[in-house]
């Protein structure tokens, strides 16, 4: 038996087994159940197509709903933005309450947050979203995405869902803020809004979200349909549905596409229980029952049936209809929250259809027909007119998006400024439209005028500034005396000549020059002069340099000569020979013939490794090394120099650190009376226990030390270390009447001298301190004067070292009272065949007893010359013929046995 034989041919086949007489009845039945098979069938279809229509309804309805939710939010953000954009640094307190007002018109929205540059500075409300203050959206991928594409097309950009931070879903809405600067329209930043997910899905009244109330008269939409949502923006990254199950899009759904700023939405709706549970039954017996039960039954079902599903429709059709009024009271209040009117033109009749605000901005009273092209023309400022109607004929005759802004001139003529959006579409009957909305932008013209006016102003600030700041930095850079530049600038060229040369100074030179005897010149003449006399040295190094070398004056009196690629060494110094020739030549200044020299130190940077700093530097060594050798003469600086700086740069090290570990202790040499040659004390000396060296003299570093002003802190050194070895000789039983100290210069004229030595424990007349006789040369130093008064006055004796060398005067020995002279050994050496000394030794000696101050002899290399000065009246002696300087311990030896010789 074929399995494929049609519901027909089986009654037929029965029709024709039937006994004559049931011909008719079996006949009846077939057409009974052929009919009735028909019937189900159809009513199967009907009922898919309707059931389709009915889901199809209910979820346009849903997408026009949740589409209007998200465009609200939109618009509300578009208005906070373009308030924002006129007025970027919006106060605080202002800031919050237009985002209360936003958010209490808005409850979809959870915070508003204010990001320049996509970084949020600012969020309301600030409780609970503390998080996402500093927020770079372009750190992640999604923002960023989501900013960038805002940015691009200057429009707001919704994307999500994301986590809040309440822990909430919800989805970001950006709205870019582009602001004008100058005659250019520059981006600003973003304004960002949080949607709540839920309350979103519950004001678009989607099927499971909750709040919502439904008439008494319907099933609530949930039992009806099921519904899933998902993102299809990137064709080939599909995601899962973030609403709903992602299975219903295998079930044969309704689809719809929801075209929303940032991408699109795919919504898929499917009745609740599926497409095959509410169809008829398919049992056969079912079917025979209900045929047979009575065929009057049949059309009052069906009557009935037909009925219900008119009033089921007719109750679905009712609440559409207060969906759309709501949601067009939504609009409404939307439209008019932002001023905006709405127009309309067919492209076709040009028939024009304005809604109420449109007459408002316009300046015009509603009509009762619709406006035509003359009543908007008249409106329109007559400057204006020719440009608004071709930009509106060309979007007509080439159906394209309009865009434009026109001024109307009101009644009363004041002047308004109108901004135009459009684009085209197709109506429900096919007719192509241009629909748009216009809103009225004179306060952001006006603003735009002052922020222009103040550009203005701005620019004519900021050229006043830029020629101040070129004077400044001219003045910065230069020398305001001589015109010269001045040690920034000359830092600025040498790291040019650096960054040109790549890192290398190769083949540079630089001629350190200081004025010689230019301190007396002003001292003498006054400041004027000395100014007048740079000014003059100034005039002779630019006349001697080349076009491209430079000079600069860097110091009071100190200039330098940068030297490009130099032909020799030789040019250097005929250069430095002729600047020092001229320099040399009198000045008259005022009738003064005033007369300078220069000393030159020269730098040549040879070496790649040679950077600016140590060629200045070097330089300024060997200047020093020409001021050593007798100004007004220029030195190369050398390697061996290099090699003496850095020795000396090492001892100078070592001299510190030799100071930290108590390196530095104190010798003697013995002193006796010339006629009895008893030990009549010792004379201190510094002495260098090197770690290295061994002992070291004063030669080998004192002047070192002068340079590092450390020559008082080792006096302070050596007087501290002689009392105490005083304290240990009178314990071990050895007399040593006096210790002679040398003190420097610098140590005094220190004016704490006299509190240290306050705190010192000895007797009247065991301490003598040794002075320099040039110290005395000097009569206005009344702190030195005073220090030698007060040193008397605590019982230490003055000595006066070196006597008979220098340039003491008697009148100097009257003032000073020194209680001995200390005769210098240059005169002491030749006495034995020297005539001439002999007698001024005698001079010196007899000069002392006339004065009551007592004749030391230093330098005694031989008893012969002991007993010479002891003929000539001398009172003390000291030298190798008696001992050599010692330590404290060979001293202690030499006290106990030569001491002891001597003396018997």
């Amino acid at each position: 038996m074929n399995k494929s034989v049609t519901f027909s041919e089986r009654v037929l086949a029965l029709a024709r087994a039937a006994k004559p007489s049931l011909f008719p009845a079996v006949i009846a039945a077939g057409v009974v159940f052929t009919g009735g098979y028909f019937f189900k069938e159809q009513s199967r279809k009907n009922f898919q197509s309707e059931l389709t229509s009915s889901v199809r309804s209910e979820l346009h309805l849903i997408a026009t709903r949740l589409q209007s939710e998200i465009n609200g939010n939109i618009t509300a953000l578009r208005g906070f933005a373009n308030n924002f954009s006129i007025r970027t640094d919006m106060p605080q307190p202002v800031f919050e309450r237009l985002a209360t007002k936003l958010l209490l018109q808005n409850p979809q929205m959870a915070r508003i947050s204010i990001a320049p540059n996509a970084v949020v500075q600012r969020t309301f409300p600030l409780a609970g979203n503390e998080g996402i203050m500093g927020m770079d959206f372009k750190r992640f991928p999604s923002s960023r995405v989501a900013t960038d594409r805002a940015q691009s097309k200057a429009k707001p950009i919704i994307s999500g869902p994301v986590q809040l931070p309440s822990g909430r879903t919800g989805f970001n809405l950006f709205s870019p803020v582009f602001v004008r600067d100058g005659g250019t329209v520059a981006f600003w930043g973003f304004i960002e809004a949080a949607i709540d997910e839920k309350e979103i899905y519950r004001a678009a009244h989607l099927p499971g979200a909750t709040g919502r109330e439904f008439d008494a008269d319907m099933e609530p939409p949930a039992s009806r349909i099921q519904l899933a949502i998902r993102d299809i923006s990137v064709k080939d990254g599909i995601q899962d549905a973030f609403y709903g199950d992602t299975d219903l899009f295998e079930q044969s759904p309704v689809i719809r596409q929801l075209h929303l700023p940032g991408g699109n939405w795919e919504l898929a709706a499917a009745p609740a229980g599926g497409w095959l549970s509410q169809s008829t039954p398919s049992g056969w017996l079912d079917f025979i029952i209900l045929v047979s039960a009575a065929i009057v039954v049949i059309p009052i079902f069906l009557t009935s049936r037909l009925v219900n599903e008119r009033q089921r429709n007719m109750a679905a059709l009712r609440s559409r209809e207060r969906e759309l009024l709501t949601l067009s009271h939504r609009l409404n209040l939307a439209l008019e929250s932002s001023k905006i009117g709405i127009w309309e033109i067919d492209l076709d009749s040009q028939q024009r259809s304005w809604d109420e605000r449109m007459y408002h901005i316009h300046g015009m009273q509603p009509g009762d027909g619709a406006p035509t092209y003359a009543d908007w023309r008249r409106t329109l400022h007559p400057d204006d007119t020719a440009g608004a109607s071709r930009t509106l004929f060309k979007a007509l005759d080439e159906n394209l998006d309009y865009r434009s802004q026109y001024r109307i001139v009101m009644p009363d003529g004041r002047v308004r400024h109108v901004r135009n959006v459009g684009s085209t579409y197709t109506g429900a009957e096919g007719q192509a439209k241009i629909t748009g909305i216009s809103w009225d932008v004179t306060d952001d013209v006006l603003m735009n005028e002052q922020l222009r006016t103040a550009k203005a102003l701005a620019d004519q600030k900021n050229a006043e500034l830029a020629e101040a700041k070129d004077r400044i930095e001219h003045n910065a850079l230069h020398d305001p005396l001589t015109g010269l530049g001045n040690r920034r600038m000359l830092d600025s060229k040498l790291e040019a000549l650096c960054s040109v040369r790549k890192g290398s100074l190769e083949n540079i030179a630089i001629l350190h020059i200081d004025l010689d005897r230019f301190k007396q010149i002003n001292d003498t003449l006054g400041h004027a002069a000395g100014d007048a006399m740079l000014v003059h040295a100034s005039k002779i190094l630019r006349s001697n340099v080349r076009a491209g070398d430079v000079v600069a004056r860097i110091g009071g009196d100190e200039f330098v000569v940068l030297v490009i690629d130099p032909p020799s060494k030789e040019l250097l110094s005929s250069l430095s020979e002729r600047i020092i020739v001229e320099m040399r030549q009198p000045v008259d200044y005022n009738g003064f013939p005033c007369r300078f020299g220069v000393s030159i130190g020269i730098a040549i940077a040879n070496d790649l490794t040679t950077d600016e700093r140590q060629l200045l530097i070097n330089a300024d060594i060997a200047l020093y090394r020409a001021k050593e050798n007798g100004r007004n003469r220029h030195e190369f600086f050398t390697e061996a120099l290099q090699s003496e700086i850095i020795t000396t740069k090492r001892i100078a090290d070592e001299i510190l650190e030799g100071i930290e570990t108590n390196q530095f202790t104190a010798w003697y040499q013995p002193q006796f009376e010339a006629g009895s040659l008893r030990l009549s004390g010792v004379e201190a000396l510094i002495r260098w226990n090197h770690p290295r060296e061994g002992v070291l003299t004063p030669d080998r570093f004192l002047a070192i030390a002068e340079e590092l002003n450390v020559v008082a802190t080792l006096d302070r050194i050596v007087l501290e270390r002689a009392l105490f070895d005083g304290m240990r000789w009178a314990a071990a039983g050895i007399d040593v009447p006096k210790i002679s100290v040398n003190v420097s210069a610098k140590r005094l004229s220190d004016d704490t001298l006299l509190n240290s030595l306050r705190g010192l424990s000895f007797k009247p007349g065991q301490l003598s301190f040794e002075l320099v006789e040039s110290i005395f040369l000097d009569d206005g130093d009344d702190i030195v004067i005073a220090n030698i008064e007060g040193i008397k006055k605590l019982g230490i004796d003055i000595e006066i070292d070196d006597f008979g060398t220098g340039h003491t005067s008697i009148v100097s020995l009257l003032k000073i009272k020194p209680k001995r002279l200390k005769i210098d050994r240059q005169l002491v050496g030749p006495i034995l065949q020297a005539r001439s000394e002999q007698a001024l030794i005698r001079s010196i000696i007899e000069i002392g007893r006339s004065l009551g101050i007592e004749t030391v002899a230093e330098g005694v290399e031989t008893m012969a010359h002991a007993e010479m000065l002891a003929v000539l009246g001398c009172d003390l002696l000291q030298g190798y013929a008696f001992a050599k300087p010692l330590s404290f311990d060979k001293f202690v030896v030499f006290a106990r046995t030569d001491a002891l010789k001597l003396a018997s």
